[in-house]
């Protein structure tokens, strides 16, 4: 999100570290509130196992919506349709697992966004997909 210059506003999270933080607390929050009062209905999806083992984990994402399989889910970077948000170009490559180290360049730039996120810079999230077996 500190890639791209939002006006200023309703995305303060995009350009401010306090804002960033307060939007990840709350997700936090919401998510571990759900997993309380709903154990084992929500499915948690971690964007690593998308990244490095779509073909595997799609079809799984698709039959727990309730979705007929269609093999073209996995070419959705081939498509012609109209793609009108900032990630128009990151949509066209697919899904790839390269920028999974990124932040590290921004590393020395961070303490102060780690200092709000406080206990929670660690969060060992499982990817619960009914039936999904990690590929090896």
């Amino acid at each position: 999100a500190f890639k791209h210059d939002f006006p200023p506003g309703g995305f303060d999270y995009t350009s401010e570290f306090s804002g960033l933080a307060q939007l990840y607390h709350s997700y936090r929050d919401v998510m571990e509130h759900w997993d309380k009062v709903l154990p084992g209905r929500v499915t948690h999806v971690r964007y690593e196992d998308m990244a490095t083992d779509l073909p595997n984990i799609a079809p799984k994402i698709i039959e727990a919506a309730g979705v007929p399989w269609d093999p073209t889910v996995l070419d959705f970077h081939k498509k012609k349709h109209a793609v009108n948000t900032l990630s128009t170009t990151q949509v066209r490559k697919g899904v790839y697992s390269h920028h999974f180290k990124g932040w590290k360049r921004y590393e020395e730039f961070l303490g102060p966004l780690l200092k709000k996120i406080g206990g929670r810079v660690n969060y060992d999230m499982k990817t619960t997909l009914p039936g999904y077996v990690r590929s090896q």
